[in-house]
């Protein structure tokens, strides 16, 4: 459990990682709703948005895991599920 549980961790940190590469590398240019000017509509913005919510899913992924794997450590208890 602990070998799966290590590979959804990275490989949910090295996507989280890519896709924000990808999101600073394709589109620099675009601010957040935050801003006081009309949100312009088009699909920049939406892609932009698509992809954003890729990368923090991946990184609450990753940290979950990661917090998961942590607990599993410091308790070291074996457990009716390891044994198995």
């Amino acid at each position: 459990m602990k070998r799966r549980l290590t590979f959804v961790f990275v490989g949910s940190a090295i996507l989280a990682v890519a896709l924000a590469l990808f999101c600073n590398w394709y589109f620099p240019d675009l601010v957040p709703l935050a801003s006081t000017e009309p949100a312009p509509t088009s699909w920049r913005l939406d892609a932009a948005f698509a992809v954003s919510t890729l990368r923090w899913t991946a990184a609450f992924v990753a940290a979950a895991s990661a917090i998961a794997l942590m607990f599993m450590n410091v308790t070291k208890g074996s457990t009716e599920l390891e044994g198995r």
